[in-house]
C-alpha cells in the first residue's frame, strides 16, 4: 500500500510543532560549543572549566532520556510534551540570566533535563498518532531539520557570538518554543495513563554508568587516549551498563522494556540507529578539526556543513518518496555507502569538489537517518513505543560519542605524524562503507521476514 503525506490542517500544525521540538535541542548544543570562549571571557571562567557546560547538559539529558518512558505512562503524551518543552524553555532563560559558573552549570543542567525528556515524546507522539502505515513519510518531513540543525547552529553561533551577545543564543528558544506549543497543544493527542512504577536501583546504575562512560570519552576525545584513569572509567562505565540492563530485565518493575529486542529486526534496527550516529557526527567533529589545522576559514567550514542540510532536503524532495516501499535497511545501507563516497569527493579539496561532496553527503546521509528514525518502530508493538523512543535516543548520542572518539584519534595521530591526512580521510570512508555494507547484508538475510528470538 502506498504511504500517504496528505495531511489535516491539524496534522500540518501537529507535524510543525514535532519538527521545533526535535530541533530546539540540536540547535541549541551545536551553538552552544561556538561561542563558549564568549562564555568563558564574560564570566571570568577558564576555558577548561567552562567546557561542563556542555557535559553537565548531556549527562541531565541522559537522565531525561531514561525518565521519558515512566513521565509518559504516568502522565500522558500531552501533559509529558507540554511539561518538558517549558522545562527546556525556564532553563534556557535562566542561562541567559546566569552570572557565574555555579548558575551557568546548574539552569544548563535544568535545559538539558527538559529536552531529554522532550526528544523521545516527540518521537513517541509522531509514531502513535500516524502509525506504521505512514510513519516513513512523516520522519521524512521531521528528520530534514536534525540534518540542518548541527550545520547551521555554529554559523549562527559565531554571528551571535562576534556581533551581538552570547546570551542571545539563548533567548531565541523563547520564539520558538511559544511557536512549537501554540501549534502543538490542541493537536498533539490524550493517551490513557496508567501506574508505571520506575525501578529507581535501575535508573541510578544506568545514570551513574551513563555519566561515567560519557565523562571518559570527553577524556579521550580530547586527547587522553593513554590515561589509564579515562581507560578505567569507561570499563567501569560499560560493566555498569550490562549490570543495570541485566538487573533491568530481572526485575518485575522495568526503567525500561527490552522485550522488542526479542525481534532480531528491530535489534538490527537499534544498531544501524548507533553506527549511523557514529558515522554522522564523527565526520561532522572530524572535518572541521582536520580543516582548523590548516588554518582554513570556520565560516567557510559552517557554510560547507550547511551543505548536507541541503542535500537532505533535495533527497526528501526528489527521491525519498520513491523510495518509501523500499526495506528500511537497505535504505540505510545504500545512504551510508552513498555517504562513504562523498568523503572521497571532498578529499579531493577544493571550492567545487567541497560544495559537490556536502551535498552528496547530505542525500545520503537524508534517507540513512529517515530511514534510522522510522525502523524500530517498524518492528515494536504500540505499547513499546514509549521505550522505544528512549533507547533510541539514549543509544544515538552513545554513538555520537564514539564518533567524537574515532574523529579525535584520527586528529591525534594526524597532527603526531604517525597518518596522513589522506589516510584519515580514507580511514573515515572504510568505516562508512563498511557500515553501508553491514545494513545491506542484514536486509539481505533478515529484512524480509520477522524473526522472533
Amino acid at each position: 500500500m502506498k504511504q500517504s503525506i496528505d495531511l489535516t490542517t491539524a496534522e500540518r500544525k501537529l507535524v510543525f510543532a514535532m519538527t521545533l521540538s526535535s530541533i530546539l535541542p540540536l540547535l541549541d548544543s551545536s551553538i552552544v560549543n561556538v561561542i563558549l570562549s564568549s562564555i568563558s571571557n564574560d564570566i571570568n571562567t577558564s576555558y577548561v572549566y567552562i567546557q561542563w557546560v556542555i557535559t553537565v547538559y548531556m549527562l541531565a539529558c541522559a537522565a531525561g532520556i531514561l525518565l521519558s518512558p515512566y513521565i509518559h505512562e504516568n502522565f500522558g503524551l500531552k501533559k509529558a510534551w507540554i511539561c518538558s518543552i517549558f522545562v527546556f524553555l525556564v532553563g534556557s532563560i535562566l542561562v541567559g540570566f546566569s552570572y557565574n559558573l555555579v548558575t551557568l552549570i546548574l539552569f544548563r543542567c535544568l535545559q538539558g533535563f527538559g529536552a531529554g525528556i522532550l526528544i523521545p515524546i516527540t518521537q513517541s507522539t509522531i509514531a502513535i498518532y500516524f502509525g506504521k502505515e505512514r510513519l516513513k513519510p512523516i520522519m521524512a518531513l521531521i528528520a530534514i531539520p536534525s540534518v540542518f540543525a548541527p550545520a547551521l547552529g555554529p554559523i549562527l553561533g559565531a554571528v551571535i557570538s562576534e556581533q551581538l551577545n552570547w546570551r542571545i543564543a539563548f533567548f531565541i528558544n523563547m520564539p520558538l518554543v511559544l511557536v512549537a506549543f501554540f501549534c502543538g497543544r490542541t493537536t498533539i493527542p490524550d493517551n490513557k495513563t496508567s501506574k508505571y512504577n520506575m525501578n529507581i536501583y535501575v535508573f541510578m546504575t544506568f545514570l551513574i554508568a551513563l555519566i561515567l562512560f560519557f565523562i571518559s570519552i570527553k577524556n579521550l576525545t580530547s586527547g587522553g587516549f593513554f590515561d589509564i584513569f579515562n581507560i578505567i572509567m569507561l570499563v567501569l562505565g560499560i560493566g555498569l551498563m550490562m549490570v543495570s540492563l541485566i538487573t533491568n530485565n530481572k526485575s518485575d518493575s522495568k526503567l525500561i522494556d527490552l522485550s522488542a529486542f526479542s525481534c532480531i529486526q528491530y535489534s538490527f534496527a537499534i544498531i544501524m540507529g548507533f553506527l549511523t550516529s557514529l558515522i554522522f557526527f564523527g565526520f561532522m567533529i572530524f572535518f572541521p578539526l582536520i580543516q582548523a589545522i590548516n588554518d582554513n576559514i570556520s565560516t567557510y567550514i559552517g557554510m560547507l556543513l550547511a551543505l548536507q542540510g541541503v542535500g537532505a532536503w533535495l533527497a526528501r524532495k526528489f527521491i525519498y518518496k520513491s523510495l518509501s516501499e523500499i526495506n528500511s535497511f537497505l535504505i540505510i545501507g545504500v545512504g551510508l555507502i552513498i555517504s562513504a563516497i562523498s568523503i572521497l569527493i571532498i578529499q579531493v579539496g577544493g571550492i567545487p569538489s567541497e560544495i559537490i561532496g556536502f551535498i552528496v553527503r547530505g542525500s545520503g546521509l537524508g534517507v540513512a537517518t529517515i530511514a534510522v528514525l522510522s525502523s524500530p518502530f517498524e518492528f515494536c508493538d504500540k505499547n513499546q513505543i514509549k521505550d522505544t523512543s528512549a533507547i533510541t535516543r539514549v543509544i544515538q548520542q552513545i554513538g555520537g560519542a564514539f564518533g567524537g572518539v574515532l574523529s579525535g584519534i584520527l586528529i591525534h595521530l594526524t597532527q603526531d605524524q604517525i597518518i596522513s591526512v589522506n589516510c584519515a580521510y580514507q580511514t573515515m570512508f572504510f568505516v562508512s562503507l563498511t557500515f553501508g555494507l553491514l545494513a545491506v547484508i542484514v536486509y539481505i538475510f533478515f529484512g524480509r521476514v520477522n524473526i522472533k528470538i
